[in-house]
């Protein structure tokens, strides 16, 4: 399964940036490494992953799957990842069920492809999981010392790691006052707090260099996205992402219910191994919110095995409850066999869309435009169009900074071309630019991405 999982990430992972991946590489990997070390620019950065990013570069070259290949490798490295702890918690056949889903899994494949800190993540979040229960079940110290050095690389890799690590502490804290209440936990306090005390020396040295700079960033510059990204709008955007995963609404709708049974199983059986998947989601949703006032459906993908393996115990279980009030043994063992292998195979079809589209297909647009413009006619692009376009692509086409300079356009008697993109955004960025384009242009052409929202618009004003 770690084989599949590497042939299926590294299929298209030359297309070509989308919007994040672009500004990410412009602000920070084709910067010195040790400007990369030293600055933080905005909180794209992802400090532990524009090392490892700028290394690939400097060693093989500035392509596209160069700055993904970290990307591709950790989410090559979750597979077996999320067998081990899937393993220690569960049977083996749920383990490995859990590691199938995962490797064919459409969202897991698309972060893999992404030039971000997200699989690192995910990577990171499986193995503290991992090393904590550990020390937690078997009382030792090494556990926790694992698990402090893989949270401070967590943390440096991405400051949402900080969310899990709560949720860790709160936990721990729950299961010393109750052996203490059991007059059983006298001295079980001192390895976990050895790991988080690791953990927190280890995040103080890597963010050493920019601690400042983090500080006032976080402090003194609220995010211009805050009436836009919601917490309502990330819950629809979260299941239409799902939707896209899964294959079909229907085929939600039953995962939805397999997760339900599934968490009711889990803590049944283990409120430790339940409180370890669940918490993490709680903590990060009010942080998200505290912090920046914003929420994304990214932050959650660092739990996406957690998800799964709820997912997984849910189609056991489920079988299980029904198969017990009918008169047929065998009627659970081949429900569950049904089931898995209808989700697999939905998950495994939803592949085809990411392999047929890029995540953002600027190119395409360029090229339409190139192809068709005449002389004299104007090329403009607003909100996040311009500065992929002006900086990674080099066009000097007119920018739209308010809607009175499209108008102004419109009045010169010429052809105007327009290209644009997350027109949720643009209307926030540009107000009533959306009006204008709606009255007085003419979308010729829509180049479809895996983005949500990522589709590149090309719009003809007609004089």
């Amino acid at each position: 399964m770690t084989a599949l999982a590497a042939c299926l990430r590294m299929i298209g992972m030359n297309r070509e940036l989308w919007w994040d991946e672009i500004y990410f590489l412009m602000i920070s990997v084709r910067h010195p490494l040790v400007e990369i070390i030293t600055i933080f620019p905005t909180d794209t950065q992802h400090p532990l992953y524009s090392i490892l990013a700028k290394l690939a570069v400097l060693s093989l070259g500035e392509h596209p799957w160069t700055l993904r290949l970290p990307a591709v490798l950790f989410g090559i490295a979750s597979v077996p990842a999320l067998y081990l702890l899937a393993a220690f918690v569960t049977s083996r056949r749920e383990a490995l069920l859990a590691a199938a889903l995962l490797t064919i899994s459409y969202h897991h494949v698309w972060f893999s492809q992404n030039a971000r800190g997200y699989t690192m993540l995910a990577f990171w979040t499986l193995l503290a999981t991992y090393f904590l229960l550990n020390g937690i079940q078997t009382g030792r110290r090494a556990p926790f010392l694992a698990y402090g050095v893989v949270v401070g690389l967590g943390v440096y890799t991405h400051l949402t790691m900080m969310f899990l690590v709560v949720s860790h502490v709160l936990i721990c804290a729950g299961v010393i006052l109750a052996e203490w209440r059991k007059g059983t936990g006298s001295r079980s306090w001192k390895y976990p707090l050895q790991g988080f005390l690791l953990a927190g020396a280890i995040t103080l040295l890597l963010y050493a260099p920019i601690l400042t700079q983090v500080q006032t960033f976080f402090v003194h510059q609220p995010s211009r996205m805050k009436a836009v990204s919601t917490p309502l709008w990330a819950l629809w955007e979260t299941f239409r992402g799902l939707t896209l995963g899964f294959g079909t609404t229907a085929v939600l709708f039953g995962a939805g219910v397999l997760v339900a049974f599934g968490a009711w199983s889990y803590f049944k059986q283990n409120r430790l191994v339940f409180a370890l998947f669940a918490l993490p989601a709680v903590i990060t949703a009010l942080g998200a919110v505290a912090a920046r006032g914003t929420m994304y459906p990214r932050f959650y993908f660092s739990l996406i095995g957690f998800a799964i393996l709820i997912l997984i115990r849910g189609m056991i279980a489920l079988p299980e409850w029904i198969g017990a009030r009918t008169r047929y043994p065998w009627f659970a063992t081949a429900l569950t066999a049904v089931l898995a292998t209808g989700l697999l195979a939905a998950s495994g079809i939803s592949l085809l869309r990411n392999y047929r589209y890029p995540k953002q297909d600027f190119e395409s647009a360029l090229h339409f435009v190139d192809s068709h413009k005449q002389d004299g006619e104007t090329v403009a692009t607003a909100g996040a169009t311009t500065y992929p376009m002006r900086n990674y692509y080099g066009r000097s086409w007119k920018s739209i900074e308010t809607k009175g300079n499209l108008e102004e356009f419109c009045r010169q008697g010429r052809v105007v071309w327009l290209v644009y993109t997350f027109p949720r955004y643009l209307e926030a960025a540009v107000p009533g630019i959306t009006d204008v384009i709606r009255r007085q242009f003419q979308v010729v052409r829509v180049f479809p991405g895996t983005l949500g929202d990522g589709d590149l618009f090309v719009a003809r004003f007609q004089p």
